[in-house]
């Protein structure tokens, strides 16, 4: 099943050397990127990549949206200036994302099947990207409506490639003795632990390392479909942010969300501020979903009094 998704997902994102194909290749990767063959070998590897990590069948709403973002800074080729992206600059665009596909891959790897035992799930590490004195900070059970469970397990310890850094792992029993993965994240350095939201949806919180403290939430919902969970990604809403805030006015690091009453709130930081002291005010976000995504509807911003624009009799 895995290889025939892969040989899809390859078929429509592999661009032939055809010059047929030559408008299908800047569709996808814009000018820079096929001019001549130099990013050909790259062009292919992030394609198989790709393919690779959507037929993991982990989070594959998430790392669709990642993908198709850095697709649309290929086409781009700008910088973080705005400028045009040197040819170093662009190359490496494809490395990092490839690198990122890597790593997922690598993780997937040491998921294992749930230990049935509670006992064992509660001192036994479910995955090995922590290979550096990891440990089982909580384990439990989510119930469903309909009764069936949802074990899952957290996990810190330390990987060679990131450092200090946490896990989750999430199962779902299939009522024939049998547990399916989830979905499982090691993007985190700190998670709290699963809760279902009235609306019967898994949520996850989580933070990631850095100054910029951003979000590693989680979020599934039952689809009656495929009748399986699958993953509502929490990334692209982002890119809608600026044009709903006052000019001036930006949330520069991670949401406080609340899935129960599909909003986040966050400090507002204004153009001339540090990283590390907002001055703007407060914002209050409203969301939906579409499809597989998470959309931003509305946001409602408290400015700070002095900065708030004045009003015009």
């Amino acid at each position: 099943m895995r290889a025939n998704l892969v040989a899809v997902l390859l078929a429509a994102l592999v661009v032939p050397a055809s010059a047929s194909q030559a408008d299908l290749c800047q569709q996808t990767y814009g000018k820079r990127a096929c001019k001549g063959t130099a990013l050909a070998p790259l062009r292919a590897e992030l394609a198989h990549k790709f393919a690779a990590v959507m037929a993991l069948g982990n989070r594959t709403a998430t790392w669709q949206a990642r993908h198709d973002a850095t697709l649309r800074t290929i086409r781009a080729a700008l910088n973080y200036d705005d400028k045009p992206m040197g040819d170093v600059e662009l190359e490496q665009t494809f490395r990092d994302a490839i690198a990122d596909y890597d790593k997922a891959l690598k993780q997937a790897q040491g998921v294992r099947e749930m230990i049935k035992t509670p006992s064992a799930r509660s001192q036994t590490c479910m995955a090995t990207w922590l290979d550096q004195g990891c440990g089982v900070t909580a384990s439990g059970i989510l119930w469903r409506k309909d009764g069936q469970p949802v074990h899952w397990q957290m996990m810190d310890g330390a990987s060679g490639e990131d450092g200090i850094g946490a896990g989750i792992v999430l199962w779902a029993e299939s009522g024939h003795g049998t547990a399916n993965l989830i979905g499982w994240s090691f993007d985190g350095v700190v998670y709290e632990p699963p809760r279902m939201t009235q609306g019967g949806m898994i949520w996850v919180p989580g933070r990631r390392a850095g100054t910029g403290d951003g979000n590693a939430d989680l979020l599934f919902k039952w689809d009656d479909a495929s009748k399986a969970w699958q993953d509502i990604e929490l990334e692209s809403w982002r890119d809608a942010l600026p044009g709903k805030l006052p000019k001036g006015f930006g949330i520069w690091k991670g949401v406080d969300y609340d899935f129960e009453g599909m909003g986040a709130s966050s400090k507002l930081w204004r153009d001339k501020d540090g990283n590390c002291c907002p001055s703007g005010g407060e914002a209050l976000l409203e969301f939906a979903i579409t499809g597989r995504s998470l959309v931003l509807k509305d946001v409602r911003v408290d400015i700070v009094e002095k900065w708030a624009p004045r009003r015009k009799d």
